[in-house]
């Protein structure tokens, strides 16, 4: 079998909830041997579910499988199962001395550090780069906090809810006449975007560490990484003096742009025609019915104007097709167009199967379900599933053991002064 391309890297996974988390898992998909470290006595809410030992109200909360929190119900959080795929999984309290000792034995045998805490978190460990460059000269460090290590704001936590908000998508996202409280803020881009930002920094820094011997330290802004991805609608500001608000569906300089309802119960398509060629393509392929003649719609300016009257004449078109058919029928003629799916329609998508992007997985906690698979395909090194999401604490024996070269006496040890183990402290 093929080697994967980073296959021989140790990362140190300290993500939490999604960039940090996710990024690791870019990274595992591509061989590295991604470790997550966790703890005990700290619980990672939205890591792992909003509590270690949920209430007896939300015993059917849709997190957990067929909302049932179980007996390990950190195991059991459809977030984890999500982005934790490919990992090893251990636990370390780094604010004991013997934690941290520990923690040193693994830095040496590491390659990257990567952790998405809020700035300073790892500083006030004793872990920041300095001292872990004492450690491992070699190794490299990434801290993707939501505002960056320098600057007035470096200490402030962040959400992705309150990063959308401050790189300026909340006033963008949603429809003209909704006000900031009724727009949607999930998904969170900024989370994203900054995880796919976090993989491409790491390889990055490896390339350079190659070339030089030489590790580094990377701050890296979760809001920065984003700022260039809202690119149009800053660069409006900074050249036009425009300050931009959300336009729905709809597109700034084209049109028809737009989501619009199909046969069946909420079932919806989006359609985008981006030149007159694909006008008259969109026409002809509707039958060129009377309206499309209208002098309202004869070139692009005219029918950006004048996008309320065509959104309804063409809403009167999708609603008699199913968003399948319509895509086809779009697609022949040479414009875009696509259903709007639910999860439930994506498990069933004949492109996505034929692909074999699904992959069904056995957890020891949660059951067998389907799980996205990978989002690319390298003809010579070829990625799968190797590992299903790590149970808490489920490496522990394999790193401690044959990793670092522990003894059993000396992993017993740690267990019974409570610095490393499987389940949360009752006070986690």
């Amino acid at each position: 079998m093929a080697r994967l391309p980073l296959e021989g890297i140790k990362v140190i996974d300290h993500g939490i909830v999604y960039t940090g988390t996710a990024a690791n898992a870019i990274l595992a998909d591509m061989g590295a041997e991604v470790i997550r470290v966790e703890s005990i006595g700290r619980f990672p809410s939205m890591t792992r579910g909003y509590r270690p030992r949920p209430a007896p109200g939300l015993a059917e909360y849709p997190g957990y499988v067929d909302g049932d929190p179980g007996d390990r119900p950190w195991d059991r959080w459809f977030q984890l199962h999500a982005i934790n795929r490919n990992k090893l999984g251990i636990t370390l309290e780094l604010n004991r001395p013997e934690g941290i000792e520990v923690y040193h034995k693994l830095v040496r045998r590491g390659d990257m550090v990567i952790e998405n805490f809020s700035q300073g978190t790892m500083d006030r460990l004793g872990l920041g780069y300095e001292e872990l460059k004492k450690v491992n000269p070699k190794i490299i460090m990434i801290s993707a906090s939501g505002l960056g290590k320098e600057g007035p704001y470096k200490g402030y936590s962040t959400f992705g809810t309150n990063l959308d908000a401050i790189t300026g998508m909340t006033i963008l996202r949603g429809y003209p006449d909704s006000d900031y409280t009724e727009r949607d803020m999930i998904p969170v881009w900024s989370d994203n975007v900054a995880a796919s930002t976090v993989a491409f920094a790491a390889l990055v820094a490896l390339h350079y560490r190659e070339k030089t011997g030489k590790g580094q330290f990377i701050d890296l802004s979760q809001a920065e990484g984003f700022l260039p991805h809202m690119g149009e609608a800053v660069m409006d500001y900074t050249m036009n003096g425009r300050t931009g608000n959300a336009i729905g569906n709809r597109d700034m300089s084209y049109a028809p742009q737009g989501c619009y309802r199909c046969s069946g119960e909420d079932r919806w398509v989006t359609i985008s025609v981006t030149s007159d060629t694909e006008w008259q393509a969109f026409c002809t392929a509707i039958g060129n019915p009377d309206w499309t003649k209208d002098t309202r719609f004869t070139d692009a300016l005219s029918r950006w104007k004048n996008q309320d009257a065509m959104d309804t004449f063409i809403g009167e078109w999708t609603v008699e097709h199913d968003p399948y058919e319509v895509m086809h029928i779009m697609q022949a003629a040479g414009v875009a167009a696509g259903p709007v799916l639910s999860p439930a329609d994506e498990f069933l998508d004949p492109h996505l199967n034929e692909r074999g992007f699904f992959h069904e997985l056995n957890h020891r906690e949660a059951g067998t379900h389907r799980y996205p698979g990978m989002f690319f395909k390298f003809s010579k090194t070829p990625a799968d599933i190797r590992i299903p999401p790590n149970c808490l604490g489920e490496h522990n024996d394999y790193v401690y053991g044959e990793l670092l070269g522990m003894s059993r006496e000396e992993i017993d040890r740690l267990e019974e002064q409570h610095i490393i183990g499987t389940e949360y402290l009752e006070d986690a």
